[in-house]
């Protein structure tokens, strides 16, 4: 019988050494090496001529495309001669490179839905900028609430499109990209408008009707307009079926971890103290992907055991874009039907623009931007970003906080003012939707100043519960606020919500967190005292005579979820998300979709606080 601590403990010594070898053992790794090619747009020829294609997004206007591409609007409309009043999503725009102005190219500006992003140059100030796009400088601010205290060379500030003022009166320039309501068609060689209206049963007319005529003809790989209206189901009220095609004999899951076994081919032919150097650095570098891959699989055992015949592909990754471009051209991921990971951003849009061209879900287990997530509909982010846990802790504050003596300290940081202003949002939001009789206001904020404590000290009431909102993940503020606050606590009944990050925190006395009844708004928390963990303690240990890490736990979760997708509803299973929640070890399981054209994040909240040092949830 193994003993299994309830907490997780370091692995050092023998015990890293056996974790290496135990799981190189489990699996065979595939990988090599690659020069990635840099980027750049694709150039096309039509008809003689070279041109970019620009895809129309939300919120592009043709001002923003000719200022993202440096091309007069006049040349941009000239080129495109079907484009009306209205630009529409989807559309394909041709950007002929002769029109391009050479010398504005290096001030091509990055398009952000209805905003131009500009990066603050060493003489820009806020009249200049007005100037230079043609907007009012309240307009700019309003947008960058941080800019009030000045521009910063380097700092990227967003110009909204709708607000900028037409010199021409041309303001269907500045109007944004609309969602398309009709079918739209690529005209293929040798298709005619007389063609188009068979396969589609509508009439010549109507074609010409929307495209505007189609003055200069159909053209091959035109995309244009068929006169009959999409259609979008009430997906709240129609209950969810599976595709039962997707289901199949034989399913290949693909995991795209760092596991540095390049590292471990130099350990064969050294010595004993240059082998051990090696060892920690694959330890540090692999230990997160290798903890992964244990709790995984045990998680597909589990699965295999209820039925689902799976083949686990592993692929070390490295941190590498090189090795992940090999990989891909390698042909090792044509035959998966999910893929997880890679762990690293850059990889992860590799593969990810990889498995929307062959529509292969994937699936992100760790923090990434959301970024990953727009206009693919195939992946899926497990880990809950933080504009999801503010959104919970603005709900949280007017739900249940509102009558205590509620304040906010935070330091003066253009990080911390988003934050307050995000939390603000959402508790406006929820008190206007209470129907409260009683008008709350938003909580009073407090500038952290250590000079100056007389500022918290006096907002504390002895005769009411004293809650104070600290939405900062800087430890060095953390730790001072906390040690200071902390003397009060016997005069005054005080309790403080902060970040998730703080149970990370070294420098915080945990002494302050039990005091102040600290509760903290996290993405995942694993109760060791549940029957359910201590089940998995042992079996990891009996795998693997390891205590499991949070990445095992992660690992197991993510395995456990998306395995029984694949074996409950085939390789299809994405149309399930919105109706298949679970409760797992370390966190939640409920996603919601991001976007029309986008993916799936997973919104995991839990509340705690630290009681008899340490965390417990709050029901």
């Amino acid at each position: 019988m193994i003993s299994v601590a309830s907490h997780p403990q370091q692995l050092n010594g023998n015990n890293m050494k056996k974790f290496i070898y135990t799981v190189c053992l489990f699996f065979a790794i595939s990988f090599a090496f690659a020069q990635e090619d840099a980027k750049e747009l694709e150039v096309n020829k039509i008809n003689g001529k070279e041109y970019y294609i620009h895809v129309v997004e939300a919120g592009n206007t043709l001002y923003a495309i000719s200022r993202k591409y440096a091309i007069p609007v006049d040349e941009l409309k000239a080129a495109n001669p079907s484009l009306t009043s209205e630009l529409t999503i989807g559309n394909r725009l041709l950007i002929p490179l002769k029109e391009i102005v050479r010398k504005d190219i290096t001030e091509g500006l990055e398009i952000d839905g209805n905003f131009l992003v500009h990066e603050v140059q060493r003489k820009n100030t806020l009249y200049s900028l007005a100037k230079e796009y043609n907007v009012e400088i309240n307009e700019i601010i309003a947008a960058n609430p941080s800019i009030e205290d000045g521009l910063k060379k380097g700092m990227k500030i967003k110009i909204p499109v709708n607000k900028i003022k037409s010199e021409d009166s041309n303001s269907e320039y500045v109007v944004p990209a609309i969602t398309n309501p009709y079918v739209t068609h690529f005209v293929a060689a040798k298709e005619t408008l007389y063609s188009l209206s068979k396969q589609y049963e509508v009439s010549v007319d109507s074609i010409l009707k929307v495209n505007n005529g189609l003055p200069e003809g159909l053209k091959i790989d035109q995309l244009i307009n068929i006169p009959i209206l999409k259609t979008y189901e009430d997906t709240s009220t129609v209950e969810l079926e599976f595709d039962s095609t997707a289901l199949k004999e034989n399913y290949e899951v693909a995991l795209l971890l760092p596991l540095y076994l390049d590292i471990l081919d130099k350990i064969k032919d050294t010595t004993y103290k240059k082998s051990e150097e090696l060892y920690k650095d694959i330890f540090s570098k692999a230990q997160y992907g290798l903890e992964f891959y244990q709790g995984f699989k045990l998680a597909a055992d589990s699965i295999k055991s209820k039925g689902l015949n799976l083949k686990l592909k592993v692929i070390d990754t490295g941190n590498d874009t090189a090795k992940v471009a090999e990989i891909l051209k390698s042909n090792q991921l044509d035959s998966a039907d999910l893929i997880v990971g890679p762990l690293y951003l850059d990889e992860f849009l590799l593969v990810s623009d990889f498995a929307k061209a062959n529509k292969i879900n994937i699936v992100s287990p760790v923090k990434q931007s959301n970024r990953i997530l727009l206009g693919n509909n195939y992946v899926s982010k497990v880990a809950t970003s933080e504009p999801v846990r503010l959104k919970y802790m603005g709900q949280y504050m007017a739900d249940s906080l509102k009558y205590e003596n509620l304040f906010m300290v935070y330091p003066d940081h253009i990080k911390e003012r988003k934050r307050v202003q995000l939390i603000q949002k959402n508790f406006t939001e929820t008190v206007d939707k209470s129907n409260d009789s009683i008008r709350i206001s938003f909580p009073k904020e407090v500038l952290w100043d250590a000079a100056n404590f007389y500022a918290i000290k006096s907002k504390l009431q002895s005769n009411r519960r004293n809650t104070i909102v600290a939405p900062s993940d800087d430890e060095a503020f953390v730790a001072q606020f906390l040690s200071m606050l902390s003397s009060y606590a016997e005069d005054f009944d005080i309790r403080v919500v902060g970040m998730e990050s703080w149970d990370r925190f070294e420098s915080v006395d945990v002494e302050s967190l039990q005091t102040l009844k600290v509760h903290l708004v996290m993405s995942e928390y694993i109760d060791y005292s549940s029957e359910k963990v201590i089940a998995f303690e042992k079996k990891f240990a009996n795998e693997y005579n390891l205590i499991p890490e949070k990445f095992s736990f992660l690992g197991y979760d993510v395995g456990t979820y998306y395995l029984s997708l694949l074996n409950d509803y085939g390789a299809n299973f994405e149309i399930m998300f919105l109706g298949y929640q679970e409760k797992l070890l370390s966190r939640n399981f409920e996603f919601f979709k991001t976007g029309i054209e986008s993916g799936y994040e997973n919104h995991s909240i839990f509340l705690v606080k630290y009681k008899d040092f340490k965390l417990q949830r709050v029901n």
